[in-house]
């Protein structure tokens, strides 16, 4: 084999090194990156499910204070119809007794929305983060590229500088 060729297949096989090394910090950079749009996807809708847990409770709360109106006042036509004073003794015990309990009922489905809500929300934040940190591993790993390329190339160029010393 002659120093001409000895020379240029060193310098094609730096060169096909290279451009792999460089393809590969593209090519996982691109990976990095759909992953990242994935984790920021599923940010949305983790807000958006934030949003329907709040909206859900809300509606809820609108059903149950309905339902309570009605159950009072079947209650008090119920006093009524037995000549029962509402406000007075049992019948005011009874619906004072009733008031409290949806009161509680409803600060605990408050409570338990809020909670479902901040959980969605925290996981939108992770995915956020997710994402983020995604992009910083593409980005770093399209710097390997670059960084690997340039070293093949000078390897290549030390080989090719050692085979004219030694030609």
């Amino acid at each position: 084999m002659g120093i001409e060729t000895a020379i240029f297949a060193a310098t094609a096989g730096t060169a096909v090194q290279a451009y792999g090394q460089y393809q590969v910090g593209k090519t996982q950079q691109a990976a990095y990156n759909f992953n990242g749009q994935i984790d920021e996807r599923n940010a949305k809708a983790a807000d958006q499910q934030a949003e329907q847990i709040q909206l859900a409770a809300d509606l809820e709360a609108i059903k149950f204070r309905n339902d309570f109106q009605r159950l009072q006042d079947a209650t008090a036509q119920a006093n009524r119809y037995n000549g029962w004073m509402a406000d007075t003794g049992t019948p005011l015990k009874v619906a004072l007794a009733n008031a409290t309990e949806a009161e509680e009922e409803l600060a605990i489905a408050d409570y338990n929305a809020s909670i479902g809500a901040a959980q969605a929300r925290e996981s939108a934040v992770q995915s956020r983060m997710s994402s983020q940190l995604n992009q910083m591993y593409g980005r770093a790993a399209r710097r390997a590229g670059v960084i690997n390329a340039g070293s093949s190339l000078l390897a290549g160029a030390s080989n090719v500088g050692y085979i004219r010393a030694t030609a």
